[in-house]
């Protein structure tokens, strides 16, 4: 009848050696996008809230290409990780999205399929046409700055009627902000962000 004499043992395994290394990978990994765009698998789990939409975020990430070992973007080798805005200074929709799925401390590994990632046009000459990407992403800290940035632009008038506690909540972050920016060096910019606290 012209049928294979194969055992279906033997075309799993055939099946699954013919799979690509994130084809195995994504098999055992989360589903965050619903469309299976944007895998996540836990690597060390973290502890607290979970990133807020409007945070800003300190990382350590490394981005990889499926065949090479060496990641074509890092931030590991920086002495001091910069402090990234949700919205704003990340670039990539699909990390963006795997941050909000994390609490600090934790380590998780991404699959990014093209469209969360750089597209069909890829990022020429690193990264290729349609190419899925894996980053390897910690969460050191992020601050809630939701709350602040919305009530730093409101005018004097506007930040009297807001409650002691509000204002007290937007003055820490504030200082928590300033402490981190000192911290980099940046003491022009962590001044901006004390004098902010004086004033609150």
């Amino acid at each position: 009848m012209g049928g294979s004499t194969r055992s279906p043992g033997v075309l799993q395994r055939d099946d699954a050696s013919s799979q690509s290394r994130y084809q195995r990978l994504s098999q055992r990994m989360l589903d965050l996008s619903g469309d299976r765009g944007v895998l996540k698998d836990v690597i060390r789990e973290g502890s607290g809230e979970l990133v807020t939409p409007d945070a800003s975020v300190l990382v350590k990430y490394s981005g990889y290409l499926e065949h090479m070992d060496k990641p074509f973007d890092s931030n590991c080798f920086r002495k001091t990780p910069r402090l990234m805005k949700l919205g704003e200074d990340i670039t990539l929709w699909g990390m963006e999205l795997g941050l909000l799925s994390m609490r600090r401390g934790e380590v998780a590994r991404f699959l990014f399929k093209p469209t969360y990632a750089y597209g069909m046009l890829g990022c020429p000459p690193l990264i290729p046409p349609n190419t899925t990407v894996l980053f390897e992403i910690e969460l050191l800290d992020f601050l809630d700055s939701a709350e602040s940035d919305k009530f730093c632009v409101l005018s004097a008038e506007q930040q009297d009627q807001f409650p002691l506690q509000k204002v007290l909540k937007v003055a820490a972050t504030e200082r928590e902000f300033g402490n981190y920016l000192f911290r980099q060096n940046r003491f022009y910019d962590a001044k901006v962000r004390y004098k902010r606290v004086r004033l609150l």
